[in-house]
């Protein structure tokens, strides 16, 4: 006798692989699970790049350094050490909104960052400078500059790539300046935030940095011991 073939519907099937899940609950993850594959398949808009913030020339002067060049810096003390440029990158990157859902063709702008990184062997001295903002109306700009990846200064700048000084920022400006026995013109100095990594007063922190556009010119310690650029 010949067996007559049986249609099994879509919503016995999942009542066969998860037999505790209700009736109405199966209706509800089929319809779910057909509306996620329609949008993923009828998605053809393409994204569009509504805007591209390039740093200009100005800008990128404010970070001199170039990948494998060496400076060298002279502890207060006397004792020598060379930082060398380990990392000298510009790079694009793009900004979108947050989207959960229907993310399909969402609009983006497209912005710059240079990025340096110099390292001394000993002293152990990471400093890190970055520049390049997502806010299309963020003003001032800025210049940061991490020591150690754990105490940060920022040196804000105009359309113009002037410093800008403000004393509630604790940034200062110096027409000229002497560092090591050497004058240097146009110098921003900026109070080193250490974001409460320490309460204790005994431990030795970074407490200002000079900068100009020859670069970093001087780390000021919270002892006054300093370490100066060697030229």
């Amino acid at each position: 006798m010949k067996k007559k073939s049986v249609i099994i519907s879509p919503i016995r099937q999942i009542h066969a692989l998860l037999p505790w899940v209700p009736g109405k609950i199966s209706i509800w993850l089929i319809f779910i699970m057909t509306a996620c594959l329609f949008l993923s398949s009828c998605c053809n808009k393409d994204s569009v790049e509504t805007a591209r913030l390039a740093l200009d020339s100005a800008e990128l002067k404010l970070i001199p350094y170039k990948l494998g060049e060496q400076y060298k810096f002279v502890h207060s003390n006397g004792f020598g050490f060379y930082f060398t440029v380990t990392e000298d990158k510009l790079q694009w990157y793009e900004q979108r909104d947050l989207c959960e859902w229907n993310c399909c063709g969402k609009d983006y702008y497209s912005y710059q960052v240079r990025t340096a990184k110099l390292v001394s062997e000993y002293p152990k001295l990471t400093i890190e400078l970055f520049e390049g903002e997502r806010a299309y109306d963020y003003y001032p700009r800025m210049l940061s500059l991490s020591i150690n990846n754990r105490h940060y200064c920022y040196f804000p700048y105009d359309s113009l790539a002037h410093f800008m000084c403000d004393t509630i920022q604790k940034t200062y400006c110096h027409d000229s300046i002497m560092i090591n026995n050497k004058i240097y013109t146009h110098v921003v100095e900026a109070y080193v935030n250490n974001y409460s990594f320490t309460a204790d007063s005994t431990i030795l922190l970074p407490e200002w940095v000079y900068y100009n556009k020859l670069g970093l010119l001087q780390i000021k310690m919270s002892n006054h011991e300093t370490y100066s650029l060697d030229q």
